[in-house]
């Protein structure tokens, strides 16, 4: 620098001239180039540097922003998940207060009889506001929801739902009265239970089971003895209540490690399966999707 301003002010101001594009300013003491053409020359970025730049942001963005998507759409879905086990444990806890323990409720086969244990044990406590599905198309313009795989569940509980619209969700009942009588069984204690099913979505879709539909029991009676056999690993009546997944893991799944989820007892939570134990696994791996979930978001 020191060289610079001994040139500019021995007359080497001349010397620097011959620099192509270089401009001195007089006005200024210190040594500038005064030539604007020259700067916007020297900082302006050319064409295919601005197509370079563009084309690497557009590649970190195609690589980040789908697994971005994936991970807001999860955390919204275990959100609601949580609050409609909480909505449903309050539902209940409330209905208590007015109709006596839930042991005690009538629980019937009867798709008739469902509909009135909704309506009287359930719907009133967990929403001022809701209303029967009539149309037989609560999920999605179909009467049931869709397995993990896309294909449209076709079990039995499909006929005999009773479904309402609340909150901007739809949700199902199907309630079982297993007596010993119909078993065949001379000693036993009758299992009673409901299945809830809620789309979390409404009618706004996908409505696939363990992404936006999701299965709740509510069990009433902790077996230990009679032809149902004794579970091992629920011995304190942990299935007891209400709990996401289906019944068969009260059967002892419910107690079991989150692999049995996917794989074993009740293993349904795959491709290929009902992935009604879903909900349960998210459950069991402390309220986060696992890494082996079926069901991508």
């Amino acid at each position: 620098m020191k060289k610079i301003k001994r040139l500019f002010t021995s007359g080497g101001v001349a010397a620097l001239s011959s620099i192509e594009g270089f401009k001195p300013c007089k006005k200024l003491k210190t040594l500038y180039n005064c030539d604007m053409k020259y700067h916007r020359k020297k900082l302006a970025f050319t064409l295919a540097e601005t197509l370079i730049t563009l084309g690497v942001i557009g590649v970190v963005a195609a690589l980040t922003i789908p697994t971005l998507i994936s991970k807001y759409n999860e955390m919204v879905t275990i959100t609601e998940l949580r609050k409609t086990y909480s909505e449903l444990s309050q539902a209940i806890k409330l209905s208590e207060t007015v109709n006596g323990d839930f042991r005690e409720w009538e629980y019937s086969s009867s798709v008739v009889e469902a509909r009135t244990f909704a309506e009287k044990y359930i719907m009133p406590y967990l929403s001022r506001s809701y209303k029967r599905c009539t149309n037989n198309k609560c999920y999605l313009n179909n009467k049931c929801w869709k397995k993990p795989n896309g294909d449209l569940a076709t079990d039995v509980s499909c006929s005999l739902l009773n479904s309402y619209i609340y909150n901007n969700k739809t949700i199902s009942f199907r309630t079982i009265n297993s007596s010993c009588t119909s078993q065949g069984i001379t000693f036993c204690t009758p299992i009673k239970y409901v299945e809830i099913t809620v789309d979390i979505n409404g009618d706004r879709g996908p409505s696939i089971m363990g992404k936006d539909v999701f299965n709740f029991t509510l069990f009433n009676y902790t077996y230990k003895t009679g032809a149902w056999s004794t579970s091992s690993v629920c011995p304190n009546g942990e299935h007891y209540g209400l709990h996401l997944g289906s019944i068969a893991g009260y059967w002892g799944g419910y107690c079991r490690n989150l692999e049995d989820m996917f794989s074993g007892n009740p293993g349904n939570c795959k491709i290929d399966g009902s992935g009604y134990d879903c909900g349960l696994a998210i459950e069991k791996n402390g309220w986060k999707i696992p890494d082996q979930y079926p069901i991508k978001f």
